[in-house]
Parts: C-alpha cells; structure tokens; sequence
C-alpha cells in the first residue's frame, strides 16, 4: 500500500507508507510545521476532516504547505545531522509500530539507503506545489 501524491498538473508521485511516514516525520524533525490538508471532494465522513497526510484519500495539500515541507525536506537532507536524525525517525517509527503489537520482519525494516533515490525526485515534485 502506498501514497500517490498528485499535483494540480496531473502528475504524480508514488511512495510506500513508510517511506511517506519518515519524509513527514523528518521534515516535522527539522521545523515543519503542517497547515494540515483540505478533505477531499468526496469525503462526506463522520464529523469533520482531520487534516491528515498520511492517507490516501485524495485530501488536499495547499500550495504553501507543500513548498514547506519541501524547504524543511531540504533542510535535513544538507543537514550535518541528515544521518543521523533520518536514522533516529525510521528506529522512532519502526518502535511505534512494535508497540501497538506489530512484527516487523527484518527483511521488512527501512533502512537509510533507501531513501537516496526518493529525496530528489520528491523535493523537485513538492517545490511545484
């Protein structure tokens, strides 16, 4: 399962759950702070939309909040403490996880090379708003 982000020009992006989880959870570490996102065109749920980001049900992001996250993405990524903070969120995440009682495989585990090939692509999608 994963996150398609989509941009007013019809482009997308595709990133794993947690993937999405740690870029969110990075940019919180280096000062973003999100506006939160605008529900859905189809949402008619239970009391008001949450503002999350970290589903896939076609919420919007403004424009601003986008270019954020991207600046803060940034900002750790040049970061003297890119390595070792980007290493701190997946080991935050990874417990979280085991903590509500999930197993996570080891084959299953992030790790941080895996995240050289989705930083660029992302930042240059996100500073399009």
């Amino acid at each position: 399962m994963g996150v398609d982000l989509r941009n007013d020009g019809g482009e997308t992006i595709k990133l794993t759950n947690r993937h999405w989880a740690v870029m969110l959870t990075l940019a919180e570490t280096f000062g973003w702070q999100p506006a939160g996102t605008l529900a859905p065109k189809e949402w008619h749920g239970p009391g008001e939309w949450a503002g999350r980001y970290d589903s896939s049900d076609g919420q919007f992001v403004l424009e601003e909040d986008a270019k954020s996250l991207a600046r803060h993405l940034h900002g750790a990524v040049v970061s003297d403490q890119f390595e070792l903070a980007l290493n701190d969120v997946i080991q935050y995440l990874e417990k979280s996880v085991e903590a509500s009682g999930r197993k996570i495989p080891d084959a299953m585990r992030m790790k941080p090379r895996e995240f050289s090939n989705i930083f660029s692509p992302l930042l240059m999608f996100l500073y399009e708003g």
